[in-house]
């Protein structure tokens, strides 16, 4: 009966309890995040790239950055901030790889993919002394052969888009682990070249939901996403306030519950996890704009307090 109950409250319950819900999963899952910022390079917002950067090392939260490797390395000001913070173990700045020219790898043969790929990871290792064990392919799109490459690389980790590529299973004895990217902070829509911003709520709600259906989440950034735009452009001026809304993010996920992981850190942190199955359905009427961000949030803080999921705490 109680459960019926709690079924019935999914569906009415329109007040919003503001908290930092967390959850407790029913399958293999890292409850964690990881963020991604593509198109690292010289010269073009540096200041802006440079901030994101420096936010989350501020915050102590981790972070994956996709290096173009033809472009960087001129930039000493981008180039020393990256080196202050590499190698560090808490927070953890991950390098990868996102190609040498940010070609869409697709368009290339097997061994053409696989020198890219190569002159990109000496670029990187020459520059910040270490060889990337993943991949962000430029546009998200990947073939065979970029697989094959990948494995004469020896890569270990592949994100592209979760429209383009399925997640792994993340098993042990896996040689290769795909992590495509399931979130954003921002969307690109049209062809007007604006960034539109989702408020942090929203953003909470996808992680959370991701988690839920994937084990893990992947965000992905551009550095644009956090610039000041001046009439058709963004400038290499950053926007005070998407920074601070990304700080804020960042704490309400830490609240949550929810680790912050680089992106070679997800499989070690996948464990087994315990949820009612039927919460699924909420996020799914969210999906398809059945129920609000806000009431996702109450609903799973009812369970909490119903003590029908429970709050862990090993993340915090």
């Amino acid at each position: 009966m109680i459960f019926a109950k709690l079924f019935l409250f999914l569906v009415l319950s329109m007040i919003f309890i503001p908290a930092y819900p967390v959850l407790a999963y029913s399958k293999t899952s890292c409850q964690c995040v990881s963020f991604r910022l593509d198109d690292i390079q010289d010269y073009w917002l540096d200041s802006v790239q440079t901030k994101i950067i420096d936010t989350f090392h501020q915050k102590n939260a981790s972070l994956t950055i996709g290096v173009i490797g033809n472009h960087i390395g001129q930039d000493f000001k981008l180039v020393h901030d990256v080196k202050t913070k590499v190698g560090k173990t808490a927070p953890a700045l991950e390098i990868a790889n996102h190609g040498w020219n940010h070609e869409d790898f697709t368009q290339f043969s097997r061994d053409q993919q696989g020198m890219l790929m190569k002159n990109t990871n000496g670029r990187i290792s020459t520059l910040f002394g270490v060889t990337p064990s993943a991949f962000i392919p430029p546009f998200d799109t990947i073939n065979s052969d970029t697989m094959i490459a990948f494995f004469e690389n020896n890569f270990k980790y592949i994100s592209a888009d979760v429209s383009q590529d399925n997640s792994s299973s993340f098993t042990k004895s896996a040689q290769v682990y795909h992590v495509p990217g399931t979130a954003q902070i921002s969307n690109l829509t049209g062809n007007d070249n604006i960034w539109r911003h989702y408020d942090n709520q929203h953003v909470l709600v996808k992680i959370m939901s991701d988690i839920n259906k994937y084990g893990y989440s992947m965000v992905i950034m551009h550095p644009p996403e956090f610039a000041q735009r001046i009439q058709s452009h963004y400038a290499n001026n950053v926007d005070a306030t998407q920074i601070k809304n990304l700080g804020l993010l960042i704490d309400s996920i830490k609240k949550s519950g929810i680790k912050i992981v680089t992106m070679d850190q997800i499989p070690s942190n996948m464990q087994s996890k315990h949820y009612p199955g039927w919460l699924n359905a909420v996020f799914t009427w969210n999906e398809k704009g059945m129920i609000s961000d806000k009431q996702v949030l109450s609903n799973v803080n009812y369970l909490i307090d119903k003590k029908v999921i429970t709050s862990s705490t090993m993340f915090k």
